[in-house]
């Protein structure tokens, strides 16, 4: 149950986005980064941590 303060919903929604933020950045450092590691011209990891590195960076925003 949400309070009638919309200061309550953006720290719900903050803890939301660091939450999502950490497990992202677990995915990045502990899958695609070793990935590349091993397989440097792999075009789809390189896709991939393109594209999450961008949504890291959008969700660290949104998570101040």
């Amino acid at each position: 149950m949400f309070s009638d303060d919309p200061a309550d919903w953006i720290g719900y929604d903050k803890r939301q986005f660091r939450q999502i933020l950490g497990r992202l950045t677990r995915v990045i450092t502990g899958t695609l980064d070793p990935h590349l590691a091993r397989y440097p011209d792999d075009e789809w990891a390189q896709l991939a941590t393109a594209q999450l590195t961008g949504v890291r960076a959008t969700l660290a925003q949104l998570s101040k």
